[in-house]
């Protein structure tokens, strides 16, 4: 990190202590210049990521901005979200896309925050990295933190796989960036096409945030989602990856109780013993290396069998229709989505991912599907071309693809 990019964020920090934590929901608390990058200083950022396709060469200098907004926490306490924002420096005025890309997982605990990546050197998916490589080409991005990072009541965890959580960060982050554009950029921008994305737990972030929208932000539009090997289906996410399941597991047992949601009844009781403790003190890297891959292993032997056999609903009923609560995409908000989907994914199995896809259909959503051979979980880069080519053929107003005929 830069001389210069330190004291931004000294200043930053300074700047939101200092802001009073109040007003509505969406409202905009603080926001300060970080550091402007050169589209040189962007490309130096790009071969990390794009490790076996071409980097996109970076065509705009960008201003980075950090911001602090208003958004309410699952006990109907406010809690500041703090959002990075790119805004590439345009000439001449006109409607532009806004990129609002949700982070993968990476912890429950502040340290584990993903505005954090960049600044401490650790690679969790190098998320600032991906978002610049899109802004570079010209569009305006937003990299939230999820809600709970940053939140003076250390009673605030993430809310991990929460619809509810995610979906309002993800939409007061479009209101709060809306309305610092038309304070600060009114001159370049005539208005935007507002495009959610994410990858694994952001694009269950990003189908939340077309749930929410009509009843908690009815006045904002999306206008496409993208989902980047998303988790959408938390009951598939405990059977295929269970080495995340105990952070939902804890997560849900604080929201729902543990009259309804017990970890007792749901981990082997190693597991269960010191789970607090074990998903608070490190953040996802670690948790990935210390629970078990298999559910046989990490689940108490009935409920492993269960949950492998896909008899949830009659065995646990309440367990899974929190499940199904908080997997989110099929509410019927027909917005367009693009999936990009690795063959070889260990995390959501295409079986899986196309099983939400044809569920997807079912809703009269128009859903383009792409599966990418030999990929793995992250297909971010081998899907950049097409997502942003998406996103231009939406933004024009084209009428969207649809593989739904595949999927009868």
């Amino acid at each position: 990190m830069t001389h210069r990019t330190r004291i931004g964020l000294l200043a930053c920090i300074a700047l939101f202590c200092a802001a009073a934590l109040f007003g509505k929901t969406g409202d905009m608390l603080a926001v300060s210049l970080v550091e402007a990058l050169s589209p040189s200083n962007i490309d130096m950022l790009m071969p990390e990521l794009f490790t076996d396709v071409p980097a996109p060469a970076a065509r705009y200098t960008v201003d980075s901005y950090l911001m602090r907004l208003e958004s309410t926490y699952l006990d109907g306490k406010p809690t500041p979200v703090t959002v990075q924002v790119f805004v590439p420096r345009f000439s001449g005025r006109e409607k532009r896309i806004l990129y609002v890309f949700a982070p993968g997982s990476t912890g429950l605990r502040d340290a584990c925050r993903p505005s954090r990546e960049h600044i401490a050197g650790i690679h969790w998916g190098l998320y600032r990295t991906h978002v610049l490589s899109h802004v570079g080409q010209g569009v305006i991005g937003v990299l939230p933190d999820y809600m709970g990072f940053g939140d003076p009541d250390p009673a605030h965890l993430q809310p991990y796989m929460s619809v509810v959580a995610e979906g309002r960060v993800m939409l007061d982050a479009i209101r709060a960036v809306r309305e610092f554009l038309s304070r600060k950029y009114s001159q370049n921008v005539s208005g935007t096409a507002v495009f959610v994305a994410g990858f694994s737990q952001g694009g269950h972030a990003a189908f939340a945030a077309a749930d929410l929208r009509a009843r908690y932000a009815p006045k904002v539009r999306i206008d496409g989602i993208i989902g980047y090997g998303p988790s959408t289906d938390v009951e598939a996410l405990f059977r295929e990856f269970p080495e995340v399941a105990p952070m939902a597991i804890y997560t849900f047992s604080r929201i729902y109780g543990r009259d309804r949601f017990d970890p007792d009844r749901i981990l082997a009781p190693k597991w269960a013993a010191t789970l607090e403790k074990d998903v608070t003190r490190q953040c996802v890297g670690g948790m990935q290396s210390y629970y078990p891959a298999s559910p046989r292993d990490l689940f108490r032997a009935e409920f492993a069998e269960s949950l492998l056999r896909g008899t949830l609903r009659e065995k646990y009923p309440e367990v899974e229709k929190i499940l199904r609560e908080n997997s989110p995409g099929l509410s019927g908000h027909r917005v367009p989505a693009l999936i990009l989907e690795g063959s070889d994914d260990v995390v959501v199995s295409v079986k899986s991912q196309e099983a939400f896809v044809r569920a997807l259909c079912r809703t009269a959503c128009p859903v383009k599907y792409s599966l990418y051979k030999g990929r793995r979980h992250d297909t971010r880069q081998i899907g950049f071309k097409e997502a942003r080519a998406w996103m231009e053929r939406r933004a024009l107003g084209e009428s969207p693809e649809t593989s739904c005929g595949s999927f009868k």
